[in-house]
């Protein structure tokens, strides 16, 4: 083999070898403080515990079997997915393009409800309510996402956050069992936000554990169809 012809063979192995490389590179994860919708992972998180707190049970997407839920209460540029309360789920659900997606691989949410003995709502019960939840949070392992078959790296490292304060607007028949009404709120967690994905079918897996509710495991996958929406 003359140099030119061994050098320009290895030139477009190494291309070969980029490209296989680059198509098994890591999908894209918008990060945490990067206010791609005009509020970062703090705000998101909130707004995402008022989206499930405000759907009453028979139709909350957290309890949802199979996806039927998943497009209640869903407005604006980013749709929310939901977890579960521990335990397994499939489901199968339909999202207009141009939708960007954000869940919680796995989080914990606190409703302040002093019908069932909370403290008043203050500084001090907020502390409190971030204390409580954060230290849930910190136990949580064997985190995975994946998105396409695709794994995420980092999860632990880059995608914890506490939420903002929020009001959640309890409905009759909500996941609590509280009085219908406002509630203060506030969630940590930990989160992803996806840059809308290209139209076709799409598969989401997230799992998630936590070490300090012995057999509380999330197990979630979401098979989506993204189309045209209005």
């Amino acid at each position: 083999m003359k140099a030119h012809d061994f050098y320009r063979s290895t030139a477009f192995a190494f291309v070969a070898v980029l490209a296989g490389t680059l198509a098994q590179a890591a999908p894209t994860v918008v990060p945490p403080h990067a206010n791609a919708y005009g509020m970062g992972y703090d705000g998101l998180a909130i707004r995402w515990t008022e989206w499930v707190m405000s759907i009453p049970v028979p139709t909350n997407p957290i309890l949802d079997e199979d996806g039927g839920f998943a497009a209640i209460g869903q407005s604006g540029p980013v749709w929310y997915l939901a977890g579960t309360f521990g335990g397994a789920a499939t489901r199968t659900i339909a999202v207009p393009s141009g939708k960007a997606l954000f869940f919680p691989i796995a989080n914990y949410f606190w409703v302040n409800t002093p019908e069932f003995g909370d403290a008043a709502w203050s500084p001090e019960q907020e502390a409190y309510a971030r204390s409580v939840i954060a230290e849930l949070v910190d136990t949580g392992q064997n985190l995975v996402l994946q998105i396409d078959g695709r794994l995420v790296p980092n999860v632990y490292e880059f995608l914890r956050a506490a939420s903002d304060t929020g009001m959640c607007m309890l409905p009759d028949d909500n996941l609590y069992g509280a009085e219908a009404g406002p509630h203060e709120c506030v969630a940590d967690g930990f989160w992803a936000l996806l840059p809308p994905m290209s139209t076709g079918q799409h598969t989401i897996y997230f799992h998630g554990e936590f070490g300090g509710a012995p057999g509380f495991v999330v197990d979630v996958t979401y098979h989506i169809s993204v189309g045209p929406g209005r």
